[in-house]
């Protein structure tokens, strides 16, 4: 299990929420946006990164922590 923890340069549309599953989006005082939350295994976390790649989405930073805890 993987916790990640994205910081997003401005703000994104709560619709696009569906595209990122359990993650959940949270807006932060930086006039960024936190998308976080667990994933499966290292290539949902890839996944996610290349969904914010595809939208052309800035980002500002990555987080992943592997986790024994389920």
């Amino acid at each position: 299990m993987y916790y990640i923890e994205i910081h997003i340069k401005g703000r994104i549309e709560t619709d696009l929420a569906d595209w990122f599953g359990e993650l959940r989006l949270q807006e932060d005082t930086r006039d960024e946006t936190v998308l976080h939350g667990k994933l499966p295994d290292i290539s949902a976390v890839y996944g996610v990164i290349s969904r914010l790649g595809s939208l052309v989405i800035p980002l500002a930073s990555i987080c992943v922590e592997e986790s024994d805890i389920h």
